[in-house]
C-alpha cells in the first residue's frame, strides 16, 4: 500500500511532500518554508503555520499529483502559532506565545480570507516557569458541535458552540484541568461521551466524560514511566477510533492505549521512538502504520500497528520534523 503524506517542521525548508510504501518513507520534494511546525489538510488544500514572532497562516493548493503551490497567506495577529485546523469555512490558528486564537474566513476555493477578531485569553497557571500567561496550543471542531480550545497557560479547555465560531466575541464554556497540568492537545471520538486531554506539564492523559456543560474528569493514564516531566506532545486517534497514540519527549517514547467500554483507556504498549523529542505521531488512513516525527532526532520513524503493538519498520532522515499528515483519497 502506498500513502501520500506531508511533513512539517522547523528551519527554512520545513515543508515536504513524501510517500510511504510498505512502511518505508521517501521524501519527494521539499519547499522553502519558515518553521511550518503544524499542518492540516482539507480537501485539495493544505494549511500551515509559520511558527515565528508575528506568525503567519499559509495556504497551499494540492495538485493532482500531490505537489504544493503557495496560494494564500495572512498574519495571525500573534506570536509563535503552533496549531492549525479547519472548522467548516473557518480556519483556526493557535497563537501560543500570545495566548490568542486567530480565525479566518475561507473562500470557496479554500483561500485564506478576512480575519475575524482574535479571541484573546488572560490569566496564569500554577507553574510560573511555563504558565505566566495564557498559551493557546490547540483548537479543533468536535463531533459534538463545539470548537474545543486548549490553554496550556491557564490549565483550561474552552468550548465554543460551532454555530458561534464566526461571532465577533463568542462566549466559551470553560472546563478546568488540574492545576499545573498544562493541557496541550485533545481528542474526541465520534461515538461515546468520553474525550481525552494530553497534558504537557504532568505526564498524564486525562479522561473526561460528558458535554462541556457537565464534563467530569473520570480517569487518568500515565504517559511513560519517568518521574520527571516527560513533556507529552501528541495525541492521535486511530482511524477506527479503537486506540489512542501519544508521545513522551522526555523518554523519547510512543505509547498505544486501547479505548474500552465506557471510553476508559488501557495501556497496550510503549516503544522507543528511535529518535529524540518525538513531537508528533500520525496513523495511516487505514490504521496499518504509525509514523513518528522525532524533532531533535532529525528523523521519521515508521511502525506497523499489529496486535495492539508497535513493530519497528524503518527510519528516514529529515531535519527537525514536528508534524505528519496523510492525505486521504
Amino acid at each position: 500500500m502506498r500513502y501520500e503524506m506531508y511533513i512539517g517542521g522547523y528551519g527554512k525548508g520545513s515543508l515536504a511532500r513524501a510517500e510511504m510504501e510498505d512502511g518505508r518513507i521517501r521524501v519527494l520534494e521539499r519547499y522553502e518554508a519558515a518553521n511550518h511546525s503544524y499542518l492540516t489538510i482539507e480537501g485539495d488544500c493544505l494549511y500551515a503555520v509559520s511558527e515565528t514572532p508575528n506568525g503567519r497562516a499559509i495556504g497551499y493548493s494540492i495538485s493532482e499529483d500531490g505537489a504544493l503551490s503557495r496560494a494564500s497567506e495572512a498574519p495571525t495577529g500573534g506570536d509563535d502559532p503552533c496549531h492549525v485546523s479547519v472548522a467548516g469555512r473557518t480556519l483556526l490558528v493557535s497563537n501560543y506565545s500570545s495566548g490568542s486564537l486567530a480565525r479566518f474566513e475561507l473562500g470557496k476555493d479554500g483561500s485564506i480570507g478576512r480575519a475575524l477578531p482574535l479571541i484573546a485569553r488572560s490569566g496564569r497557571g500554577a507553574k510560573p516557569e511555563r504558565q505566566k500567561c495564557a498559551h493557546i496550543h490547540f483548537a479543533q471542531r468536535t463531533p459534538g458541535g463545539w470548537v474545543a480550545v486548549s490553554d496550556l497557560g491557564t490549565d483550561s479547555m474552552l468550548f465554543i458552540p460551532y454555530a458561534e465560531i464566526e461571532n465577533d466575541a463568542p462566549e466559551p464554556i470553560v472546563v478546568h484541568a488540574p492545576a499545573g497540568y498544562g493541557p496541550r492537545h485533545l481528542a474526541f471520538p465520534k461515538k461515546g461521551e468520553c474525550w481525552y486531554v494530553l497534558c504537557e506539564l504532568e505526564s498524564e492523559l486525562l479522561i473526561y466524560h460528558g458535554s462541556p456543560t457537565r464534563a467530569a474528569l473520570i480517569g487518568r493514564m500515565p504517559v511513560g514511566g519517568m518521574k520527571g516531566a516527560n513533556y507529552p506532545a501528541a495525541i492521535r486517534l486511530s482511524p477506527d477510533e479503537g486506540m489512542l497514540a501519544a508521545t513522551g519527549r522526555g523518554e523519547d517514547i510512543v505509547s498505544l492505549y486501547a479505548i474500552g467500554a465506557g471510553g476508559m483507556l488501557s495501556h497496550l504498549c510503549t516503544e522507543s521512538s528511535r529518535g529524540a523529542f518525538p513531537r508528533d505521531v500520525c496513523f495511516t488512513p487505514d490504521g496499518k502504520y504509525l509514523v513518528c516525527a522525532n524533532q531533535k532526532g532529525n528523523s521519521l520513524t515508521a511502525f506497523e500497528v499489529r496486535g495492539g503493538r508497535l513493530h519497528y519498520v524503518s527510519q528516514t532522515e529529515f531535519e527537525a520534523p514536528s508534524c505528519v499528515q496523510f492525505r486521504k483519497k
